[in-house]
């Protein structure tokens, strides 16, 4: 900027020496100090005005902002700022913990193991199942979706529909319940256990075969037949939260299911997710002794592409009312206090297809007396430390 000044400066007196020749320097000094915005005296100067410009170039080459003085030195600009004071002394390491851990993790050799005699559940065969499935109405009725927008962010046309594009869908739900269907292994009994678990995604039977005497010869197990109908899994409260765009403008609106009644959509509590039968075989023993069938499930929830939606305000823009602003083709609701967000239609024309998709390992287990080769001398990590207050008695003590 400084040499575009210069520049400027030099053309200038150029031109005013070519039309008169009778101009003398003071004169050019006095014209080529009202170029640089400020008329110097020899106060004002203090004998660097001709320095000034090399210093305020040499400033200007710098990473930092600089000032320049008249005496040609360039010095820092610092920022005022209250100074930073300490307020205490005692300090003591940040208690917060990571948010990442590892679990406990024992070390064992066979030099320091010892055979030991436990009884648990042994894993007989396990066998597991992945499908996915469509949300349906209470019943197996179809699904429709409400639209309620709740925020705009730009203009909308106010005539006609205009294609939005979906970036983004939430979903938002209270709980996922699952709901096991008939189980049968081939004509076996088999006897639900309730309660037994906290977690509402394990589910265990017991079940007691028939001795496969062929088969208990040869000290194997048998192949039986697992069949599971009318899997079920519900969701409650599902409101999915749709985040698109149309141009610059940020949509966000609300999709609520719901069932056709009478030409009008009514909102469900619930939607349901019912599967088809899996069966596959699984071996459990030939012995005739029982044995625990336990499902294990995971789910996961999503939502298929929505290729194509399109939003609407025609209603919003309606001439019987008045508006604050005044435009042919668009409309910012901000200057519309009073815009209100029932009148803006969002719409889905091919629906949206919700699904869940479920993960079910079935295993059989049966009780065991083993004999394992572990490490005895486990220790847990210890959180408190009262060794001088509390000492527990050992063995003979």
């Amino acid at each position: 900027m400084q040499d575009l000044k210069k520049n400027r400066r030099k053309m200038y007196n150029k031109q005013m020496s070519t039309v008169s020749n009778d101009v003398n320097e003071e004169s050019a000094v006095e014209i080529d100090d009202l170029e640089r915005g400020h008329k110097f005296n020899k106060k004002d100067d203090c004998g660097c005005q001709d320095k000034h410009d090399k210093c305020h170039d040499k400033c200007h080459d710098e990473k930092d902002d600089f000032e320049c003085e008249c005496h040609c030195e360039c010095k820092k600009v610092e920022e005022k700022c209250e100074p930073c004071q300490v307020v205490s002394d005692v300090c003591v390491p940040n208690p917060c913990r990571e948010e990442c851990c590892n679990g406990i993790s024992p070390t064992f050799t066979t030099r320091n193991a010892r055979p030991v005699a436990i009884e648990a559940n042994r894993i007989f065969d396990s066998i597991q199942f992945r499908v996915f499935k469509d949300a349906t109405a209470e019943n197996g009725e179809p699904l429709f979706f409400d639209f309620e927008v709740i925020d705009v962010r730009g203009n909308l046309p106010n005539r006609g529909t205009a294609r939005v594009t979906v970036d983004e869908v939430c979903m938002n739900f209270s709980a996922i319940e699952i709901i096991p269907g008939d189980v049968t292994v081939d004509d076996f009994v088999v006897t639900p256990v309730e309660n037994n678990s906290p977690c509402d995604t394990v589910f265990e039977s017991i079940v007691c075969p028939v001795r496969n005497a062929r088969c208990c010869a040869q000290n194997r197990g048998q192949n039986v037949l697992f069949r599971e109908r009318g899997l079920t899994a519900r969701i409650e409260d599902l409101v999915l939260e749709i985040k698109a765009h149309c141009g610059c403008t940020k949509i966000v609106a609300l999709a609520f299911p719901a069932v056709r009644r009478m030409k009008k959509l009514c909102r469900v509590e619930f939607v349901e997710f019912r599967f088809n039968t899996l069966a596959s075989n699984l071996c459990v023993p030939s012995s005739g002794r029982s044995f625990t069938l336990r499902q294990d499930f995971r789910t996961n929830l999503s939502v298929d592409c929505i290729s194509n939606a399109f939003v609407s305000a025609d209603d919003c823009f309606d001439h019987d009312h008045d508006h604050d602003c005044d435009c042919d083709c668009f409309c910012d609701r901000d200057c519309d206090r009073d815009f209100d967000f029932d009148c803006v239609e969002f719409t889905v024309p091919s629906g949206i297809d919700v699904i869940l998709c479920i993960e079910e390992t079935v295993s059989a287990l049966i009780g065991d007396q083993l004999v394992v080769l572990a490490e005895t001398n486990f220790e847990p990590r210890v959180v408190d430390t009262f060794a001088n207050v509390c000492r527990f008695p050992g063995c003979g003590e």
